[in-house]
């Protein structure tokens, strides 16, 4: 009786959000569209450009914050969408690295990729790592700061291709390691910056979905390592 009472709470939760990320999205859409058209005009006043500028970024959020919600939505019932293609993962990776290495570079971070030159091929859905892949990232240049450095290594591994994102920034203590791939969890360590605290969790699914594995190691004072590990074939 109590799984089942559970069971109905999650599909019910799972309803609302779902409803609720839907119908946000055509406002917020229109919102976008709006601003950036006033944002295209030339006859703005700097205060004025600023002020669409703030509304187009706060737009941007809300919208990967509806999209977060609804991948965590349907990792909790089970239906991820994952459509999977034989995949070169180096051309994969490096995707990744020129998103962000504009980033990096306006933040004064070191941004790297130690990737061989070729790798095995491997059955994926390429947007759906190249989320995972962002994710990280993002939060590793978010996390260590200027003058800091981030490090993208992948290595072809029994039967797998393990990739890692390594930053020398503060660390996570070992006592919050086994939450940090929770929903909606967040740091308490004041420093920590704030996030919508679904990114981990997502590619956690993600990752579980394509029949992976995603850990973290970190010291405090030295660093955090993400781990993941994708099957070269599949089953």
């Amino acid at each position: 009786a109590a799984e089942q009472r559970a069971l109905r709470a999650l599909r019910a939760r799972a309803e609302v959000l779902g409803i609720v990320s839907h119908d946000l999205r055509n406002p917020l859409s229109a919102i976008g569209m709006c601003a950036r058209a006033l944002d295209a005009a030339t006859t703005l006043e700097s205060s004025a450009r600023e002020a669409v500028h703030t509304i187009n970024q706060a737009t941007e959020w809300m919208q990967r914050m509806i999209h977060d919600l609804l991948d965590v939505t349907n990792i909790e019932a089970g239906h991820l969408s994952i459509e999977r293609r034989e995949e070169d993962m180096v051309i994969l990776l490096f995707r990744a690295i020129e998103m962000f290495q504009p980033i990096a570079d306006e933040r004064g971070i070191a941004l790297a990729a130690e990737v061989p030159p070729h790798l095995p091929k491997v059955f994926l859905d390429a947007e759906r790592i190249l989320q995972v892949l962002s994710n990280l990232l993002g939060n590793s240049i978010k996390f260590v700061g200027g003058g800091g450095s981030v490090t993208l290594r992948a290595v072809k591994e029994h039967g797998a291709v393990h990739v890692s994102v390594a930053d020398d920034g503060p660390g996570i203590p070992a006592e919050e390691l086994p939450h940090v791939f929770d929903r909606f969890w967040h740091s308490r360590r004041p420093s920590s910056p704030r996030g919508s605290g679904l990114g981990l969790a997502i590619a956690k699914g993600i990752v579980d979905a394509h029949r992976g594995r995603i850990w973290i190691e970190s010291v405090v004072g030295e660093g955090t390592t993400v781990h993941l590990t994708l099957p070269v074939r599949e089953g």
